[in-house]
């Protein structure tokens, strides 16, 4: 089985404009692998034997929690289709900014969402600010997971607001916090992952940009972690599966380690059993 904790998908009629706007705000070093769409998804889980992916959505306003929980509610309940109900698994996003934000986590939880993502950029906030540990104290009360952006943003000046250093703070003063660090702990900080989160009982999830994946660093983390706590993860449509698993394999972990990090360990943290049929 194999499951991809973060993906993200856009409105068939916004992708394309989505997706151009993230690639200038980037200044052109990243082009998409796919249109963004829940269709396009789908056909390239498809053609890649992915079980399941976790569409993680990111709601850059307080205001845009409602069509986000109602979209997570679509995709689960078979309103974007069969195929999306039975290998699609939603997240919600609540902005750290909103005055309702724990009314709304709990709103999540009771809906039967599994998770929120959370991406500091796009949601100004520091991760181990008060503020925000009592946000997460909400998650981990609630038992929603927590998918989290780690390190730099590409389409975005470097602000420290979500290194490894302040992760690692949460993970101390918010014991038995379900988190998924994204990015390996921290995109372009994998040197600080290694230092402050490699064996320290989080989520690492596996998704780096293509040009990274050769790197010594990104390795030595994929290698140096413990392997029932790393989730595949792609960033589609940024990274393609095909290139997503090669980059696992690439760690030579053993097979049975291998089959844990490709859906194993996510199976296990979502509560999923079996692979979806196509």
């Amino acid at each position: 089985m194999v499951i991809d904790v973060h993906v993200h998908t856009f409105p068939d009629d916004m992708a394309a404009r989505a997706l151009e706007k993230l690639v200038a705000k980037a200044d052109r070093a990243i082009a998409p692998v796919a249109d963004g769409t829940v269709a396009g998804l789908l056909d390239q889980m498809r053609a890649h034997a992915v079980d399941y992916a976790v569409v993680c959505p990111i709601a850059t306003r307080p205001a845009q929690f409602d069509g986000i929980l109602a979209e997570a509610l679509a995709l689960r309940d078979g309103e974007r289709g069969g195929e999306a109900a039975r290998h699609l698994i939603p997240f919600a996003s609540v902005h750290p900014a909103d005055e309702a934000r724990f009314a709304h986590l709990q709103q999540v939880a009771e809906r039967g969402i599994r998770g929120i993502k959370i991406h500091p950029y796009y949601q100004p906030c520091v991760l181990d600010a008060p503020d925000m540990l009592e946000y997460f104290r909400c998650c981990r009360d609630l038992g929603l997971i927590v998918q989290c952006h780690c390190g730099f943003d590409i389409g975005f000046p470097f602000d420290p607001v979500c290194n490894p250093e302040r992760i690692a703070r949460v993970l101390h003063d918010v014991p038995g916090l379900r988190l998924i660090a994204a990015h390996l702990g921290g995109w372009r900080q994998w040197e600080e992952s290694l230092d402050h989160l490699v064996g320290k009982g989080l989520y690492l999830d596996t998704s780096i940009l293509a040009m990274n994946a050769t790197e010594e660093a990104p390795q030595r983390v994929l290698r140096e972690h413990p392997a029932d706590r790393l989730l595949f993860a792609t960033d589609w449509p940024w990274l393609s599966f095909r290139d997503g698993i090669d980059f696992v394999r690439s760690a030579r972990l053993g097979a049975n380690n291998e089959r844990a990090v490709l859906g194993g360990n996510a199976a296990h943290l979502l509560g999923i059993s079996v692979p979806a049929p196509w």
